[in-house]
């Protein structure tokens, strides 16, 4: 039984590094304590084996095999951002979690299908492609309880891995990497994730702004970089259709190729209302 699993979490690392993602060995259960022996340790089961943890993450086969050959019931860190091209939205049910995702949901529509985990401590991973922009790791995304952000320097515990409480870490059946595809991450999401800590400034700097405007964006980041943007415009007061014709034009000019105005104006629509409601929560 433990060849078993030992074999199964070798071969899980090593499916993972195939398709880009950069795994590393965690500490794992043992007899109901984490495997570093540390009476007082804080992230049981969940953090690095390894001397420089996430930073020696590898997708190189022969250092994951003997890592796995080490450490052979050693739990599977797979490290998000741009360096493994994800970004994870971590629910927590015991905090609040789907209560937020649901909230986020009813404001925005829900996410599309992508890949999916079920975590050992009973909450759920959603994985969707970097956008290729700065993500930072964040707690509360939009302020709300139990949804955390996995982004550029972040990792996470990653399924066939055990659970200090020996629950398993799993795929969703309906979001296993091994049929389903990484999601682009939702347009309204990345605004939240653009923001500061406070959730009140875009963080770019000035002259991030003016390259971004100055050089469009191709397939795959029109629609994150035009809700940025319109983020950008409506945060300074900027009239809602003064925006939408202002982005239409950009887009038009900048992008290769260019977005439907349709697409634009659900964009900027999006963004509209989530600035609306942060201005009435905070008159309120």
């Amino acid at each position: 039984m433990q060849e078993d699993r030992s074999q199964s979490l070798l071969s899980a690392a090593l499916s993972y590094a195939k398709r880009g993602w950069h795994v590393f060995p965690l500490h794992s259960p043992r007899n109901g304590r984490c495997s570093c022996r540390r009476e007082t340790c804080a992230s049981p089961a969940k953090h690095p084996r390894t001397k420089h943890g996430l930073k020696d993450a590898a997708t190189d086969e022969a250092v994951i095999r003997r890592w796995w050959t080490l450490w052979r019931d050693a739990n599977i860190g797979v490290c998000t951002g741009a360096r493994s091209g994800l970004v994870v939205i971590d629910v927590d049910p015991a905090h609040g979690g789907e209560e937020s995702l649901a909230d986020l949901e009813r404001r925005y529509g829900a996410p599309p299908k992508t890949v999916m985990a079920r975590t050992g401590g009973g909450g759920r991973h959603l994985l969707f492609a970097h956008p290729g922009v700065p993500i930072r790791n964040k707690v509360q995304v939009a302020g709300l309880p139990g949804l955390d952000v996995r982004g550029d320097g972040g990792y996470i515990v990653a399924p066939p891995s055990v659970h200090i409480s020996r629950r398993a870490y799993a795929w969703d059946p309906a979001g296993d990497p091994a049929r389903v595809s990484l999601a682009p991450l939702p347009a309204w999401l990345l605004a939240f994730l653009q923001t500061d800590s406070a959730g009140q400034k875009p963080s770019r700097t000035p002259e991030a702004w003016r390259e971004l405007v100055a050089q469009g964006a191709g397939e795959g980041a029109r629609n994150v970089t035009i809700a940025s943007l319109a983020g950008y415009l409506l945060h300074r007061d900027v009239d809602p259709l003064v925006t939408l014709e202002l982005l239409q034009a950009w887009n038009a000019a900048r992008n290769q190729p260019p977005l439907s105005a349709e697409e634009v104006a659900q964009v900027v629509e999006s963004i509209a209302g989530r600035e609306y409601r942060r201005r009435r929560e905070k008159q309120d």
